[in-house]
């Protein structure tokens, strides 16, 4: 007979799973969308990511011939790393679904490995635009992820371990007491790594098609067909997956602390509201503010990095 745990375990992985996997391109087009009116244009319909998905996947890959194994398994690789990260966060529930098969260092693991993965595919394409992206996203990931660390260490912390799940059951336990100066203090730390990890303004800017100015997009101007698919939707996937690790650890609230249907749907729709949240704030910093010269990046980074080592000081201090 088949334990109780696991079953809990692999419903709510599946559940979550599909969730992310149908809300990732939706995401994207609210954000576009916003972006455009904002701009006094039309802009693109909701469904367009997913035509763009289904175009892309129904052509075969391009390769260049400098291209060799790491450029053709990568694709899959980057994916399976995002997917992976989105199984060990909560999102309707304070549990998440891999209970006990990783922390939030296995989150950030899995975003580097991605990272890491996708930039030696554009180093092997041979372009000379791959590799200027690749490097500029690898420069800005090495002034990104000591903020990202340190504000989830704050967050750590606080709940006395390092479980994302643990983590989101003391933020819904302490309710609004949870928003002291050190948890807000790391809260921003944490949104300034979503605009980076993301290639938002003013970091990047996720529209451009020019070659000098591109950062993530540089990365994948050598793929084409199924690989271009599969890489623009683990970058989709990725901001969902940020946000909902920005709502466990900062903004719990709402979350199912009990495993039944009724609390699970309503904090399963919680939580893509808090991600709707999270996509107007980028779309309006795209929408507001120019793209910034990339020698003034470590500066903005800089700032996570201050503002969570202050917050974890006012934590250690102020308890």
């Amino acid at each position: 007979m088949i334990p109780s745990a696991a079953v809990t375990t692999v419903l709510l992985a599946a559940l979550q799973l599909i969730v992310f996997v149908l809300f990732a391109p939706f995401l994207t087009a609210t954000i576009r969308l916003t972006k455009a009116r904002l701009q006094s244009r039309r802009g693109p319909g909701l469904l367009q990511p997913y035509r763009d998905l289904a175009k892309w996947w129904g052509k075969l890959p391009l390769e260049s011939n400098a291209s060799g194994p790491v450029a053709r398994y990568a694709p899959p690789v980057v994916l399976g790393a995002i997917l992976t990260a989105a199984l060990l966060v909560p999102e309707a529930t304070s549990r998440a679904p891999l209970l006990g098969w990783g922390d939030l260092l296995v989150v950030v693991g899995l975003f580097a490995t991605a990272r890491f993965v996708l930039a030696l595919s554009a180093l092997d394409a041979g372009g000379a635009f791959g590799g200027m992206g690749s490097s500029r996203d690898v420069a800005i990931s090495a002034l990104a992820e000591p903020g990202l660390v340190l504000a989830l260490a704050g967050a750590a912390l606080a709940a006395g371990s390092s479980d994302l799940g643990i983590i989101s059951a003391f933020g819904i336990k302490q309710g609004i007491g949870l928003l002291g100066p050190a948890h807000l203090l790391a809260a921003a730390a944490f949104a300034i790594v979503i605009v980076a990890e993301t290639g938002h303004h003013p970091v990047d800017n996720p529209d451009t098609h020019l070659e000098l100015t591109m950062i993530h997009e540089g990365m994948l101007i050598e793929a084409s067909g199924r690989s271009l698919a599969t890489l623009v939707f683990a970058s989709e996937l990725k901001l969902v997956v940020l946000a909902a690790v920005f709502s466990a650890a900062f903004f719990p609230f709402g979350g199912a602390t009990e495993i039944a249907p009724g609390p699970i749907a309503l904090g399963l729709l919680l939580g893509l509201g808090k991600m709707l949240i999270v996509g107007q704030g980028l779309a309006l910093l795209d929408a507001s503010i120019a793209k910034a010269r990339i020698m003034t990046l470590p500066d903005l980074l800089g700032l996570a990095s201050l503002l969570a080592i202050a917050g974890l000081g006012i934590q250690v201090l102020l308890p």
